[in-house]
């Protein structure tokens, strides 16, 4: 029975050495034109810091799929926490931020005056990498080092369970698959941090890629590009309202939208897409959508953003 049960550990010890090793060579990346600066394996991911030959740009690859771009990352993170903040009723007293491994987040979050900021993030040895490393340091403003941020080491989906505050923002950046959850469990994840964590006057943003995530948006997008080249604004965000605009959308979100509409009349939700246009090597980082969710109406006074319906674009796509 002994000899039974070692054989047995041996075979499952040796089945997850395969499954690791085998994931390892499944995230090499094409080093085409590329110069590995940084090289990291956590027990969480890969984790690759990356120039670019040609145009001595940054990328940051997790897994072997780039993440950021030295080209597009403060934009996209602008996108990520300033927008919602200009489009919140109050100014923001506290954020939350699950995910932003990378620091940028936390970098823009922290322009905030007088806020409290709380960043969750599973991997510590990426921590660990953005708070030593001296282009990341340089590149996040030195975020992680930064004392006004509460910074935590934990998986987000433990920590969301344990908290009991709410918060005005919440910037939703974690890369799911790292993670070992069902989508049965995200489900109840995402309607915990919408119920409990989210205050009754804030928003949660999360971004999309268009390709991989929503790609029943791309006739979206289409229009969504030839309006905004008409607008005035710095922003143009699609406006999701009526009880038929959350059905649509549900098709595309991943979150459970028609339940936040029941439980909640008032929600709205915004869309703002990006094309970032960027390339390192033979990787490209183009479209990104971000999502701004809420449970009451949004602040539309700011001079800066145009809030265009949603539904006057249905008939179109």
């Amino acid at each position: 029975m002994k000899n039974s049960l070692f054989i047995l550990l041996i075979i499952i010890v040796c089945i997850f050495i395969i499954r690791m090793y085998m994931s390892r060579q499944s995230t090499k990346i094409d080093l085409s034109g590329l110069e590995i600066l940084n090289h990291l394996e956590s027990p969480y991911q890969t984790i690759d810091l990356v120039r670019d030959k040609n145009t001595n740009q940054v990328a940051m690859f997790l897994n072997g799929e780039i993440q950021n771009h030295t080209k597009e990352y403060k934009k996209s993170h602008y996108a990520m926490v300033d927008i919602p903040i200009k489009m919140l009723t109050n100014d923001p007293k506290n954020i939350l931020i699950l995910g932003g491994g990378d620091g940028y987040p936390a970098m823009r979050a922290l322009k905030q005056p007088n806020v409290y900021i709380k960043n969750v993030e599973i991997d510590d040895t990426l921590i660990n990498f953005v708070k030593t490393n001296p282009i990341m340091r340089k590149l996040s403003e030195d975020s992680f080092n930064d004392p006004r941020l509460d910074l935590t080491a934990m998986d987000a989906y433990k920590y969301i369970y344990e908290e009991t505050k709410q918060f005005d923002l919440i910037v939703y950046d974690l890369a799911r698959e790292v993670t070992n959850n069902t989508a049965t469990e995200f489900d109840r994840h995402d309607d915990h941090i919408l119920g409990n964590l989210l205050n009754e006057t804030g928003i949660l943003v999360y971004t999309a890629d268009l390709h991989a995530d929503a790609p029943s948006l791309k006739n979206v997008y289409k229009q969504y590009f030839k309006l905004k080249d008409k607008s005035f604004k710095q922003h143009f965000i699609l406006h999701i309202q009526s009880d038929k605009d959350f059905d649509v959308l549900s098709k595309s979100c991943p979150m459970n939208i028609k339940k936040l509409k029941e439980t909640h009349p008032a929600s709205e939700i915004g869309i703002l897409m990006y094309n970032l246009n960027c390339r390192c090597g033979n990787y490209g980082y183009n479209e990104e959508l971000y999502f701004y969710v809420s449970k009451q109406p949004f602040n539309k006074t700011n001079q800066d953003i145009e809030f265009y319906p949603f539904s006057n674009i249905l008939p179109r796509i």
